[in-house]
Order: C-alpha cells, then sequence, then structure tokens
C-alpha cells in the first residue's frame, strides 16, 4: 500500500514539473516571438506594451488561416464613445447581432486553443459613417482584408512585353472592329509624338462616352503645350464606340493609343488602376479625363522627388482634423487595411505618377484592393480609388512623395465682397508651382459656354501654420446661383489664403483654349 502511495507521489510530481515546463516553455516562446517582432521593426510599439497590446500585436501578426483557430464571443459595448471607456454591460450583445456606426466597444474573440480573449473591431462613437452597420461574427472577414493583400499577385502571367504587345494589337482601323497591327501606319501620321516608339514614359486616361469632349480637349491642349509623350486611352467595349470620331482623330493625328480594358471586374474608379496596371509604359503619368495641365507635365518625371522614390502622389483638400471621408485616427479604415494610422493629407487620385518597374509590389496590393473592394465599400472605409494608391504603397511600405503644398481652387470671387467659390481643384509640383487644374465640379461638356476660372486661391504655407488650412464644401447658394457646389475657403479666408485674378498668370488663356478644343470636337 506504502509503494502504491510512493508511485502517485512520483507521478503527480514529475506531471506537475512538466506543466511548470511547459509554462516557461510558452513563455520563452512568446519572449522570442515579441524580440523578432522588435527586430523586425514595429516602431510604433512601446517596449513598456499592457499586456492585451501584446496579445494585440501577436494577433495581428496570424495570417489568415489562423481565423479558423478564433471563434467570437460577442460584442462588448464602452461608456463615454471610447473603445476603452469602461464597460457597459447593458449594451453588449450576442454575436449575430447588429452594431452600429454610433457605438463604442469592441468584439470579442476566444482562441478556441488557448482559450485566449482579444479585443478587435473596436469602435468609437465616430469610427465609422453614418448608416454603416456589421456583425461581430463577421470578424474573420474584416479582419483578414488587410494582410491577404500582401501576399496577392494579380496576374501570375503578367510582363511588360505583353503589355507593349497588347498596345499593339488594341489599335484598330476599320468600322468592322477588327483588331490590326497597324502601329506602323498610325506611326507614319504621329512621328512628332512617339520616336521610335519609345516605352519609357506615357500618359494614362480612362475615357467613356460621357467624357470624350474633355478627353478631346485634354489630349489637344497637351499637344499645344508642347508635350510629345504617347497617351494611352483606356475604355470598355460595353461604354465606349472605339470607332467614335473623337477618338479615331486623336489616334491618328495626336499620338494617342487606343486601348482596351478586358476584365469585366475592371469598372468605374477601378478602370484606372487597371490601366496603370497593364500600361505599356515604364513609367506613367496618371489623368483624370476632366484634369489639364498649366505646362508640359513631362518634367514631373526628372525631379528628384521622382527619381528617388518612383512615386508622387497628390494631397486632398482633407486631412486628420478635418475630414469628409472619415479618414482619422480611430476610423475603422486602419484596422481593416492593417495598417498604423498616419497622420498626413488624403491623397486625391486625379494625378497620380509612377515608375511601375520600382512598385511591382505595391501595384500588385493596390489590385488587390481594387478588385476585392467588397469589403471597404460596404463598410464605407474609402472613396472609390481616392486613398487606394498611398495605401498600397504604405502597406508595402513603398517610397513615394505626397506633394506638401495643399491644394489650392479656382473659381470665382465676388466683385465687391471677399466671397470666393472654388469649382477646381488646384494641383502644385514639388517645388509649390501650379501644374494641373483638376475640373472636378464644372466639368467640360457640349454645354460649356462660359469660362468658370477668374480667380486662383492657394494658402499661405510659409506664412501660417498648417493648422490655419480650413476647406469647406457648400452649396452656391444666393451668391453664386449657377454653381451646385463650391469648394474652398468661402469667407474670412484673407489670412490664411491668397486670391489672384487669372488673368494675371501664365496660364490665364487656357480655359478659353480648352473651350475651343470642346466645340472643334463637337463639329467632328
Amino acid at each position: 500500500m506504502m509503494f502504491v502511495f510512493f508511485v502517485f507521489v512520483v507521478l503527480t510530481c514529475a506531471l506537475g514539473l512538466i506543466c511548470v515546463a511547459s509554462l516557461i516553455q510558452q513563455r520563452d516562446l512568446q519572449l522570442q516571438r515579441l524580440a523578432l517582432r522588435s527586430l523586425h521593426g514595429n516602431e510604433h510599439d512601446s517596449v513598456n506594451q499592457r499586456v492585451d497590446s501584446i496579445d494585440k500585436v501577436k494577433y495581428r501578426s496570424k495570417a489568415q488561416s489562423d481565423f479558423e483557430n478564433f471563434e467570437c464571443v460577442g460584442w462588448k459595448a464602452q461608456r463615454n464613445c471610447s473603445s476603452d471607456g469602461g464597460p457597459d454591460p447593458m449594451n453588449d450583445r450576442a454575436c449575430n447581432a447588429t452594431v452600429y456606426n454610433s457605438e463604442s466597444g469592441f468584439c470579442e474573440i476566444r482562441d478556441k486553443i488557448t482559450g485566449e480573449l482579444h479585443q478587435v473591431m473596436k469602435m468609437h462613437c465616430n469610427s465609422l459613417r453614418s448608416d454603416v452597420m456589421f456583425r461581430c461574427d463577421e470578424f474573420a472577414t474584416f479582419l483578414s482584408y488587410g494582410r491577404i493583400a500582401i501576399e496577392y499577385v494579380h496576374d501570375t502571367t503578367f510582363s511588360m512585353k505583353k503589355c507593349r504587345k497588347q498596345l499593339v494589337e488594341d489599335q484598330t482601323c476599320n468600322s468592322n472592329d477588327t483588331i490590326k497591327t497597324n502601329l506602323e501606319v498610325h506611326n507614319a501620321n504621329r512621328s512628332d509624338y512617339l520616336p521610335g516608339m519609345a516605352y519609357e514614359r506615357g500618359i494614362v486616361v480612362v475615357v467613356y462616352e460621357n467624357v470624350l469632349l474633355s478627353v478631346y480637349a485634354l489630349v489637344r491642349s497637351l499637344r499645344s503645350l508642347g508635350c510629345t509623350l504617347p497617351v494611352e486611352l483606356w475604355y470598355k467595349r460595353s461604354e465606349t464606340d472605339p470607332m467614335n470620331p473623337l477618338l479615331r482623330d486623336l489616334t491618328s493625328r495626336y499620338g494617342a493609343y487606343i486601348r482596351e480594358i478586358r476584365d469585366p471586374r475592371a469598372a468605374t474608379y477601378y478602370t484606372k488602376t487597371y490601366a496603370v496596371f497593364y500600361s505599356a509604359f515604364d513609367q506613367v503619368l496618371l489623368l483624370d479625363a476632366d484634369n489639364f495641365a498649366v505646362r508640359n507635365p513631362t518634367y514631373l518625371f526628372d525631379t528628384s522627388e521622382f527619381q528617388t522614390t518612383g512615386a508622387i502622389f497628390w494631397p486632398d483638400f482633407w486631412h486628420f482634423k478635418k475630414t469628409i471621408f472619415n479618414i482619422q485616427p480611430t476610423s475603422f479604415v486602419w484596422e481593416v487595411f492593417d495598417l498604423q494610422p498616419v497622420d498626413m493629407f488624403e491623397q486625391e487620385s486625379g494625378q497620380v505618377l509612377i515608375d511601375r518597374k520600382k512598385h511591382v509590389k505595391a501595384l500588385n496590393v493596390l489590385m488587390y484592393y481594387a478588385f476585392h473592394p467588397h469589403v471597404f465599400e460596404r463598410l464605407r472605409l474609402v472613396w472609390g480609388d481616392k486613398d487606394l494608391f498611398r495605401f498600397a504603397w504604405l502597406k508595402t511600405a513603398s517610397s513615394f512623395h505626397m506633394i506638401e503644398t495643399p491644394p489650392g481652387a479656382a473659381g470665382v470671387k465676388l466683385p465687391d465682397q471677399n466671397i470666393f467659390c472654388g469649382v477646381t481643384m488646384v494641383q502644385h509640383d514639388p517645388k509649390r508651382g501650379i501644374v494641373f487644374l483638376h475640373r472636378n465640379q464644372q466639368k467640360l461638356s457640349s454645354n460649356s459656354r462660359d469660362k468658370v476660372w477668374a480667380h486662383i486661391q492657394e494658402f499661405r504655407v510659409d506664412e501660417v501654420n498648417l493648422e490655419e488650412y480650413d476647406i469647406r464644401g457648400a452649396n452656391g447658394g444666393r451668391c453664386f446661383p449657377n454653381f451646385k457646389r463650391c469648394f474652398g475657403k468661402d469667407m474670412d479666408y484673407e489670412k490664411a489664403f491668397t486670391v489672384q485674378a487669372i488673368d494675371k498668370l501664365p496660364f490665364a488663356n487656357l480655359e478659353q483654349q480648352l473651350l475651343n478644343f470642346v466645340h472643334e470636337a463637337m463639329s467632328l
């Protein structure tokens, strides 16, 4: 009997030692993982993190396949419009219950193997835009979205050679829509614009029927400015007739090349990302169809900012402290895209300059976003393609230069009062010179007769703090009844903004020239 008792004691002690050793090994493994995490650079994490922060770091590093090891526990409501404002158990709910945009709290999930609890999908009252809702049992879909992006390869058969071959095949020359490789015929009429069929640099524009007049004016204006870069005009056959007289005139006389978007998934805003990805050119300047250069933009390719980084992006009006798209520190956008919050201007994608050879990884992530928009569209996290470029570059830690000068506005100032209505976004180059006028409010059309660019409003960059940059969107109202929407600093702008007459600037005649091109296009 004593022998049996002795054996029992020995086995119990041995089992206890094994458990202790296991716990020590698990702790050491966790410390090793955290050390590796630190070596590979999580710059935003403090050494003295709380336990829940350490758990979050571990969790965020897991691949999508690991989500099957987690289960939803439920929504844990918090007080004071904060995700950590203190428990509010009366508003807790089940995993399949709806969480609305104005609520605060987090979804709690459990590791089915270790039993550890994790706080995810943290919500402040302003984390989501209005009319957005979700359920905690959707956590795997939302939280895997940004993590999958980094591994995505859009086209395993992609090559620059194929893109260039497709450009040749895309050229059409007869009314029965037969594809012919008639590039020699085209080049005979445009030797000034594409010498030697150089593929190094080019301009990319997406076109559809409603913007063809504007596109015609855009290309003609570029040529009048002395720009000889080839221009790709990307279209969808379901939306645009490639034999349209305007397109035929541009391709036969003005160095433009018709390019077909063949993937049905490329739609709306995301046709632009498709065009950049499959362009025949190594370096591309993407322009919206209503965006007009005030000088030959070719010099942008030679700027030190582009040569160093391989990408130049332009800012939007909006930033952390003033945004109409809710991209701010507590927005849901950062957790879904798996990014650290970045305090910078939002991006305006009416113009983008990219070295495609240098940024293959970022372009693939960009295509993941564009071809899988279901999550961020449903949650209304971004507007179209507007911020997708910078998110893809941030996700891949790729280099880019964001133009430092905040955008200005072109429009009209009342003659007897300092009240301004901006109807066109004014964008600058790295040296603060005006380079693009993006006519995103009063678009060129067959009804365009009168000029709307009378004044330019710009921020006093060196004279006042950036905190003073405060743009407002408002209806034209009684002061500007011809304009549905005005952007800029409409009143009391003198401290932070200048307003000058456009007739004193080098591009004073640009708008009239554009109107003339539109009227010429209407006669074709």
